[in-house]
């Protein structure tokens, strides 16, 4: 396989790397200033495209609280939960990949 070849196949790698980061800004951000609750929240500033979109995501999840005048706080259940959900899609991928290289292997055995 050419180098040309194997960049498009890691594109979605680089994307889940760029998201992974962007909530560890966002919650070292938040947990810095300990803010955990509506009255402690914070305003965030955030810099990248990325950050924006990541917090819009983790504020639709629940991970992330926003008050009526743009500050943001950590939701501990929430965050918790955002976690658990992270880990269980790592898994079905993971399981996926799995499956589909011991499909390969079989279809390359078989053709024997």
């Amino acid at each position: 396989m050419s180098a040309a070849a194997a960049i498009p196949s890691l594109f979605p790698l680089f994307v889940v790397i760029a998201k992974r980061r962007a909530e560890r800004r966002i919650h070292r951000q938040l947990a810095d200033a300990r803010a955990t609750t509506e009255g402690s929240a914070i305003a965030l500033t955030l810099r990248r495209s990325v950050d924006k979109r990541r917090l819009q995501g983790l504020v639709r999840g629940g991970a992330v609280r926003r008050t009526p005048d743009e500050r943001y706080y950590l939701d501990a259940e929430g965050w918790n939960k955002h976690l658990e959900n992270r880990q269980r899609r790592t898994l079905i991928a993971l399981a996926v990949v799995v499956a589909l290289g011991g499909i390969a292997f079989a279809v390359a055995y078989s053709l024997r």
